[in-house]
């Protein structure tokens, strides 16, 4: 499933970043890296979501979130 799909509060591992390169490594040195654990624990009237990672929360937008892929912990 990707992000935007996902249930809020359930634990999830990250399995794949399909976006571009910048974007990835901008990603990447906010803890969202193939593999990390996450939750997804707020929608945005937007329809983005704010994901919980590393001890931290990000905002994400629709558009990238779709773009990430998740499976269940």
């Amino acid at each position: 499933m990707t992000l935007d799909q996902a249930p809020l509060g359930a634990p999830l591992t990250l399995l794949a970043v399909g976006v571009d390169p910048a974007l990835g490594r901008r990603l990447a040195t906010l803890g969202l890296r193939r593999g990390v654990r996450l939750s997804c624990v707020q929608r945005l009237a937007s329809g983005g979501r704010i994901v919980a990672v590393g001890g931290g929360r990000i905002a994400i937008e629709r558009a990238v979130l779709a773009r990430l892929e998740a499976e269940a912990a």
